[in-house]
């Protein structure tokens, strides 16, 4: 048995950093709640992903554009100055970021007994590694058990993403679990690549999809150490 984690919300609390620049910046300009302005981000995150793989953004402003779209949810209008502002303190917030307290206790229970483990996550490599520096994966995960997908060449929920780590860690994918926080990428794209799949749902998101494609949905981090320990015993 092999479990395969996505990083961002999922390793560590991205509405974090999210939630300071908001406070510091724009909290006192929109009457939305952070969180829900937060899952919205999320989802326009996703869309300029894809844009940029298909050319239609130009370099560097992807973040700018992820900003905009998601404070004009909000009837604000941002400009660039504010995108840069924004950027800048999330960039910095994001160095302070640390794992979830239930997500240390899973990962010291993964390398206590041996669990193959690994991570792939959405993103550029310089970005996403810096990330792992700061959360000290290394704790848990030896460099090349660490996936970001600018260095594979593809995004999830591509299966293309998912194959690059079944190849490199030889991991059998009816064998192989994958736990993500984001429908859309994490959990459609493994199962579409047959792997196992476990949503952390822990912001209540509902499912695009009338019927859900998760082998398993759990709404916090004690239920999900919970399932992760029964699905290893059972070996």
């Amino acid at each position: 048995m092999n479990f395969v984690f996505d990083m961002d919300d999922t390793i560590y609390d991205l509405m974090e950093p999210f939630k300071k620049c908001h406070e510091k910046l724009f909290a006192e300009r929109v009457s939305i709640d952070c969180k829900e302005l937060f899952l919205k981000s999320r989802i326009y995150s996703d869309i300029i992903l894809d844009r940029e793989k298909e050319g239609k953004i130009a370099k560097g402003a992807g973040f700018y554009e992820r900003i905009r779209m998601t404070y004009e949810y909000a009837g604000l209008q941002i400009s660039r100055e504010d995108g840069a502002r924004f950027e800048d303190a999330y960039r910095y917030y994001q160095t302070t970021i640390e794992p979830f307290d239930f997500m240390e206790k899973i990962l010291d229970y993964c390398r206590k007994e041996r669990i193959p483990i690994a991570v792939l996550t959405n993103g550029g490599s310089e970005r996403q590694r810096r990330k792992a520096d700061v959360l000290k994966l290394q704790r848990w995960f030896e460099d090349d058990w660490i996936f970001p997908t600018g260095e594979i060449g593809f995004h999830k929920p591509h299966a293309g993403a998912f194959r690059a780590v079944e190849k490199r860690m030889n991991f059998c994918p009816k064998d192989t679990w994958y736990i993500g926080d984001t429908y859309r990428s994490d959990i459609v794209g493994a199962a579409e690549t047959g792997w196992n799949t476990i949503w952390l749902n822990h912001r209540e998101s509902e499912c695009p999809e009338e019927v859900s494609r998760a082998t398993a949905e759990v709404r916090g981090g004690d239920e999900l150490f919970t399932l992760l320990r029964k699905l290893h015993l059972r070996i």
